[in-house]
């Protein structure tokens, strides 16, 4: 298997270098490797088919043909989609989003709705694919289910939203951090991304470099070689320092300490933001993609539910995303409801919070806030009862306190904090086996599947370079492709895996539906109208934590066609649960047989109406 063309490049340990002033002079004399391809050509797979109702997935997407795609989806099904720009990233390119509905049965602002994005973090790229396998399924789906789906629901769905970085990914042997373009000094030298990753030995790909080091930090790990471990006290070596694959290109001693840009759009959200959080940006809604989706959802409140996609593990993602973040029992009971249905539609393994997620290092992804599927194949929690899990998970939090894995600033919190959405955040791509069922695929279990069910693809063995400036090196380690994202050829399963937990999620969205009216006769052309308002689906209205903040709208109803009698016309029936009803009643008064309409709204739930005469 040719694997050649698949790069990786791991996030960067920064070491000293022991003479800064011979590297200096080395400098002057190294050039870079010259670029392989033109700027905007695709370096490691060919050119995607264009968008076709039989279109299957398996292919990479760059932005300019995430561009066609979408167009070519707008101008095929213009009944069901419609295509905006809902602003421009930091280098300028159009951030698309697809608004999909039947047209036929009213506006898209009228409907529940739900939001899905990929292509947050930049070298996540399968995100955008999940994405992109969305609005195929909605477009051209004559499935029953989903033409009724889109009959009464609204997709926002938004493939590439920060598409910069992504660029490099898909062009360059860079494989990016999960940050934005915008200039960020790492090591406040006040320069700005001048040392980033290299690929020295040619071959398309910026990996890791390893060096024999009797002060280094590293060991091999004794179940393979091939992967490094921290030092222990009792280790007896070779020890070794760890580098991204590279040259100290500023000269100041270290390693790939300031590469392209630094400020993370899933660290930048409102909400819970905090500066002390790595890749936090210079404020809350800093980055341009982040601000126009934060603005977009602002426009449209009839989001009731969010899907942000990400990469890997195969596991489904919750709020809170920090310790010091409390959620209120009923929607901590939803989420972990959906969880459970999650892990069923999808075949993951594990739904948890995000702070808990594989924290403290090295415990056993068992935890009350979390849902699992055993080595049985059957989805688990903490507790027979799933609402039982709430009030144990309250106490928890207490305890654990800022053990926790904290992430400050992400997308599933702000938007459900902000908006009152009920947010998940799919990791997806579970690549490799949880051998010991520990709920973990460790770097060990990882590197077995890479052998014995990969052919090697994703694992580029260590290989002797010598170094410009650190003598003797190794070059090696996971590649883009195949470690973070699936191969093409495991593209589709994804997607469709994914897509079904998108229209999962949609079937359980507050709805409203208004029973047929009572009507009594109370003489003289007075009657009273009596309806019930009903909420179809299983999230509720409005979340609780929009009760807290008290931001939560009430559903109201209304009738026309008669003289109401009553204090008002339109009546605030509050917040109705899931597969609940409120009734709502009038005076009026109106000759027999006059006919009336009785109409119920609320931006997440939509509207609905039910007609009758009176006298009838």
């Amino acid at each position: 298997m040719d694997v050649s063309r698949f790069a990786i490049a791991s996030a960067p340990l920064a070491r000293p270098v022991r003479n800064a002033l011979a590297v200096v002079g080395l400098l002057l004399l190294v050039a870079g490797p010259a670029p392989a391809q033109s700027p905007d050509q695709k370096l490691y797979f060919p050119p995607c088919a264009d968008f076709a109702e039989s279109y299957t997935f398996d292919c990479y997407h760059d932005y300019d043909e995430v561009t066609d795609f979408v167009e070519h989806a707008a101008e095929a099904y213009p009944e069901r989609g419609r295509l905006e720009s809902m602003g421009q990233s930091f280098e300028g390119r159009e951030l698309w989003v697809m608004t999909i509905t039947d047209y036929s049965t009213g506006s898209p602002d009228s409907k529940r709705a739900i939001w899905v994005d990929g292509g947050v973090d930049s070298d996540e790229v399968v995100a955008i694919e999940a994405a992109l396998g969305v609005i195929h399924t909605l477009m051209t789906s004559q499935d029953p289910e989903i033409t009724g789906l889109l009959a009464t629901t609204t997709f926002y769905v938004a493939p590439t939203v920060m598409p910069d970085a992504t660029h490099r990914h898909y062009t360059t042997p860079l494989r990016p951090r999960d940050t934005t373009a915008r200039p960020w000094d790492d090591d406040n030298d006040g320069l700005f991304d001048e040392d980033g990753p290299d690929d020295l030995d040619g071959d398309d790909m910026a990996l890791q470099m390893r060096q024999l080091d009797p002060q280094g930090d590293r060991v091999k790990d004794e179940r393979d070689g091939r992967a490094m471990r921290a030092r222990k006290p009792e280790d007896e070596g070779p020890f070794y320092s760890v580098y991204a694959e590279g040259l100290d290109d500023d000269g100041d001693g270290l390693y790939s300490e300031d590469m392209l840009g630094g400020v993370d759009p899933n660290r930048n959200y409102p909400g819970d933001w905090s500066i002390d959080q790595g890749g936090a940006g210079p404020f809350p809604g800093s980055e341009p993609g982040l601000r126009a989706m934060l603005d977009f959802a602002l426009a449209h409140p009839n989001i009731a539910a969010s899907q942000h996609f990400h990469s890997s593990g195969g596991v489904v993602l919750r709020p809170p995303s920090v310790p010091d973040m409390t959620l209120p029992r009923s929607d901590e009971a939803i989420y972990i409801e959906m969880s459970r249905l999650g892990l069923e539609v999808t075949g993951y393994d594990l739904a948890t919070t995000v702070y808990d997620w594989n924290w403290p290092r090295g415990s056993r992804n068992r935890k009350p806030s979390q849902v699992w599927r055993n080595q049985d194949g059957e989805v688990k929690t903490a507790f027979g009862d799933i609402a039982a899990a709430s009030p144990v998970h309250d106490e928890r939090r207490a305890a654990v306190g800022t053990t926790a894995y904290p992430a400050y600033g992400g997308s599933i919190d702000g938007m459900y904090i902000l908006f009152g959405v009920l947010a998940f955040a799919n990791e997806i791509y579970p690549m490799g086996e949880d051998l010991d069922n520990d709920g973990r695929r460790d770097t060990i279990e990882q590197l077995q599947y890479n052998d014995e069910q990969m052919d090697g693809y994703a694992f580029q063995d260590w290989t002797p370079f010598d170094h410009p400036q650190l003598g003797p090196v190794e070059i090696g380690g996971w590649r883009k492709f195949g470690h973070n994202n699936p191969p093409p050829s495991e593209l589709h399963a994804e997607v469709e895996r994914n897509v079904a937990f998108v229209l999962l999620q949609a079937r359980h969205m507050p709805q409203l539906a208004v029973g047929e009216p009572e009507i009594e006769d109370l003489g003289g052309d007075v009657y009273r109208v009596t309806a019930s308002v009903a909420n179809l689906g299983y999230q509720p209205t409005e979340l609780a934590i929009r009760v807290r903040h008290d931001r939560a709208i009430p559903v109201r109803a209304s009738i026309e066609g008669a003289e109401v009698l009553s204090e008002d016309s339109t009546i605030e029936l509050g917040v109705i649960g899931g597969y609940d009803a409120a009734e709502a009643s009038w005076l009026v008064r109106a000759p027999a047989d006059t006919p009336f309409t009785v109409r119920a709204w609320h931006p997440k739930a939509g509207k609905a109406h039910a007609e009758g005469h009176l006298g009838s």
